[in-house]
């Protein structure tokens, strides 16, 4: 599989993958990306992401094309583990296609786009569609996102990983200035760190990241899940919620 010269993307426990826009690749090729992760799945957890990786692709590289003038963008393949709420692999698949998001219809299929795209409930322990902005681009660029969870197995050695909170507090900074947000840094002597973005504040305590999800209402992140925890900011930042199924 030929991949673009800056295809890896080197962030804390982050995988990260663009495809050269130039080269026309068939949507399974992607699938090999999901077995170069080492986190000791089973074999039908596998072949489900296989599966699952091959119609998100599909639509991606279909329907993933830039609105009006703008230049043609790769897609983008995003590999991360979270913990909450539960131990999972989120495979998201990235294009700049942001005008309209794949929902249920009553026959259980999707009424957009790929049809295949309606087994992802069936394979996966969560699928849904956010919009987001690229990681891998040299800019900043919006789009959306199509991804799905698959269940970690309790040996996943990731489960233990301890974060200093001071790292968290930088990467995670500098993962959502790469994406074209501003801000900055500062910390206490009590070791609590808080990153100030437009219009929303994060607090980055000894085991987690928390910031106002609302005026009565906090969002509470364990240290680990930095990844997950960015591409929410992301969401809150763009002011769009994410859509589930």
């Amino acid at each position: 599989m030929h991949l673009c010269g800056l295809g890896f993307e080197a962030e804390v426990g982050l995988e990260a993958w663009m495809q050269d826009v130039a080269v026309s690749l068939p949507p399974a090729a992607l699938t090999s990306r999901l077995g170069k992760v080492r986190l000791r799945l089973e074999r039908d957890v596998i072949e489900d992401g296989r599966l699952a990786v091959s119609e998100t692709a599909t639509n991606a590289l279909r329907y993933g094309r830039a609105p009006g003038d703008r230049p043609p963008t790769a897609p983008e393949l995003w590999i991360w583990a979270r913990t909450v709420p539960s131990a999972q692999l989120v495979v998201s698949l990235f294009g700049c296609a942001r005008i309209s998001y794949p929902h249920a219809s009553g026959a259980g299929l999707l009424d957009e786009y790929s049809k295949g795209l309606g087994l992802l409930g069936e394979f996966t322990a969560e699928w849904g569609s956010a919009p987001s902005r690229s990681r891998l681009a040299e800019r900043a660029v919006l789009g959306k996102t199509v991804w799905f969870a698959l269940p970690l197995p309790g040996t996943w050695p990731g489960l233990g990983h301890r974060v200093h909170p001071g790292t968290a507090a930088q990467c995670l900074l500098l993962a959502l200035m790469k994406r074209g947000f501003p801000g900055t840094l500062s910390s206490d002597d009590r070791g609590i760190s808080v990153l100030e973005l437009p219009g929303l504040n994060v607090w980055v305590h000894r085991k987690n990241f928390c910031w106002r999800d609302g005026p009565s209402s906090c969002v509470r992140r364990p240290l680990i899940d930095l990844q997950e925890t960015a591409e929410h900011l992301v969401r809150d930042l763009l002011g769009s919620p994410a859509r589930t199924s």
